[in-house]
């Protein structure tokens, strides 16, 4: 769900996706600003363990299984919101930031 919030993402040379024993991952070398990197981080989290589970709770259609799947979806997501924290409380507002291998860079404009 990352991947879709990546700009021209189906055109980009520099973003990746890939399979890993415990989930998938997306790696973009793109330049994005703040928000944007905000949005991309935030928004799977926010749709799949925050919105779906008032939709089915409404709907009735919450079951265990859902609920485990939820539930391990929020703990996946903890990488995210670790990500997310760091970039609100290091970053600058109206900063870019780009990946290179395993680091990550800002700039500020």
């Amino acid at each position: 769900m990352h991947l879709i919030f990546i700009p021209n993402f189906i055109k980009s040379n520099k973003t990746y996706i890939g399979i890993v024993p415990f989930g998938g991952y997306v790696y973009t070398e793109e330049i994005l600003t703040k928000t944007r990197y905000i949005i991309i981080t935030i928004t799977p989290f926010i749709i799949i363990s925050i919105i779906l589970p008032i939709i089915l709770g409404f709907l009735s259609l919450l079951n265990p299984l859902i609920i485990l799947i939820i539930l391990l979806n929020s703990i996946g997501s903890g990488v995210d919101i670790l990500s997310l924290i760091l970039v609100f409380i290091q970053v600058p507002s109206g900063a870019n930031l780009v990946s290179n291998g395993s680091s990550n860079y800002w700039k500020k404009l």
